[in-house]
């Protein structure tokens, strides 16, 4: 029994050398694959890192403004400074004060008849072209020349005869009316009538005017004076 003993330690032992002899050899083989390792220049590899690209953001969509109303906008207005005037001191300016203009003359309308002297009055009744009537309260005289000297007497009221002014009577033929009838001529009116181609005229004369002076003269012609 004690051989078997021995044995199986001398085994044990045996083993165990093995095993040492194999831990030599195998850090001999590390030692020498190590320097050589040792020996061998180191080249540097650059390192290229790839970064990922990233992907590209999504499209943005336009919004549709083609049914949208712009306003114009109207550009801005140049504000330019405008300088107040300087008041002035107002001058003291005194007008004449104009005259009232005088107003003219009123011109009554209307027509009168007169001779253009006392000797065309005297002329016209002495050859009857003309008669010359003193007419009072409806009655009526008719003047004659005798001998250049004036008279009346009586006569019927013409139909028709033309007013002449009192104020044109010659004295001469006022005189002799008062003779004839012992009175005043104050109140008498001054009749005329006119041959036919004479009165045409004043008709005429009447139509074209509103007024004026219708003088008689020694020639038997009657004109218009304004």
């Amino acid at each position: 029994m004690a051989r078997g003993m021995d044995s199986e330690a001398g085994g044990a032992a045996d083993l165990q050398t093995d095993v040492m002899r194999f831990m030599a050899i195998l850090s001999l083989c590390l030692m020498v694959i190590f320097a050589l390792v040792q020996s061998v220049p180191v080249e540097t590899a650059p390192i290229t890192v790839t970064m990922p690209t990233p992907a590209p953001p999504p499209p943005q969509t336009k919004p549709d403004t083609s049914l949208e109303t712009k306003a114009e906008v109207p550009p801005p207005i140049e504000q330019v400074p405008v300088e107040a005037p300087t008041p002035q001191p107002l001058a003291k300016t005194i007008q004449p004060t104009p005259a009232p203009t005088p107003a003219p003359p009123e011109t009554e309308e209307g027509f009168t008849l007169r001779f253009e002297t006392d000797q065309a009055l005297n002329t016209l009744v002495a050859r009857n072209e003309i008669g010359l009537y003193a007419i009072t309260d409806g009655n009526a005289l008719r003047m004659t020349i005798n001998q250049d000297k004036a008279e009346f007497w009586s006569a019927s009221l013409p139909r028709q005869y033309h007013e002449m002014d009192a104020a044109t009577v010659p004295e001469a033929v006022i005189r002799a009316l008062q003779l004839s009838t012992n009175s005043s001529a104050s109140s008498t009116q001054w009749g005329v009538t006119l041959p036919s181609v004479m009165s045409g005229k004043l008709r005429t004369y009447m139509q074209d005017y509103r007024g004026g002076s219708l003088v008689i003269g020694a020639d038997g012609i009657l004109r218009m004076e304004p």
